[in-house]
């Protein structure tokens, strides 16, 4: 039997300019790579319930925390998602891992599209859960409307969303704005976020990403209502989307428009299933590493 990583270790390295990032690894140590990307916020914490999952499938999971998360140093200037590819790339170099399957959940979704489009060479498969990007407004379309206005905030009061995001952490899900975001979610994710268990790993989850404030996230979010800066025609690598129908953060037109524009995808579209909906059918995304 393959051996398990212990869940939640935080390892760091040292990047070519000084910077340091962070990972936890879960699952099985010699088991098939995966670096899965965290959303908006998020910390190498995000994905730690997939390590039982993970340890059973023979796969190995790497979550790296981008700049400014956790425990991985912000980057002069702002990260971009060009920008954070080499930083995977690095990553991978000192992991001594020559290929990956590359994934990103929610808000990191864009990230693993462009580390695809980068370097290639280190990407097996690309694998987008739920992902959320920019994308035309038609793709767009259906958007939760606290999700609109926060991508708005950000890029026209930085300033607020970073007050906004601190008062999620410090009060955690029952704060206001979270008590609001909550009610305007399809029936599948209340049901998740209703679950105490749930809500004390998202509470975890969020008090570790903005442990060093919440200007990573706010950079996120604005990156998330401008451009990829990359594009879709340059995507060669096997890519699988994993989505669920009724997803009113990312809609599944996003999605759609990347399957449509990449003849080579494969769209998974889940019925019924929502935003949140890989946390419960972890067994999804790691079929989609070992087969």
């Amino acid at each position: 039997m393959a051996a398990a990583i212990p869940p939640q270790t935080a390892r760091t390295a040292v990047l070519d300019d000084g910077r340091r990032i962070s990972w936890a690894e879960y699952g099985s140590a010699s088991g098939a790579p995966l670096v899965l990307l965290h959303g908006i916020p998020g910390s190498r914490l995000q994905f730690q319930r997939l390590h039982g999952p993970a340890t059973a499938s023979g796969v190995r999971v790497v979550a790296p925390e981008r700049p400014g998360y956790g425990l991985s140093d912000p980057v002069p200037g702002g990260v971009t998602f060009t920008r954070y590819a080499d930083d995977l790339r690095q990553l991978l170099d000192r992991l001594e891992l020559r290929t990956v399957t590359m994934s990103g959940a929610s808000g990191g979704g864009g990230f693993a599209l462009a580390a695809a489009i980068v370097h290639p060479q280190r990407v097996r498969r690309l694998l987008l859960i739920s992902a959320g990007f920019p994308a035309p407004r038609a793709a767009r379309r259906g958007m939760a409307f606290p999700v609109r206005a926060l991508l708005l905030l950000a890029r026209l009061a930085p300033w607020l969303t970073g007050r906004v995001l601190a008062a999620q952490q410090s009060v955690g899900l029952d704060a206001p704005v979270s008590r609001w975001a909550t009610r305007q979610m399809p029936p599948a994710d209340q049901r998740v976020f209703g679950h105490p268990s749930w809500r004390a790993h998202f509470a975890e989850d969020m008090h570790e990403a903005l442990r060093q404030g919440s200007g990573a996230a706010v950079q996120d979010l604005r990156l998330g209502s401008g451009t990829l800066g990359v594009d879709l025609a340059e995507l060669t690598v096997d890519t699988v989307l994993l989505h669920g129908a009724e997803d009113v953060n990312a809609p599944i037109g996003i999605a759609r428009w990347v399957a449509d524009e990449v003849p080579s995808s494969r769209l998974i579209e889940v019925p019924g299933a929502a935003h949140l909906f890989a946390l419960e059918q972890p067994q999804l995304i790691l079929d989609s590493v070992v087969r």
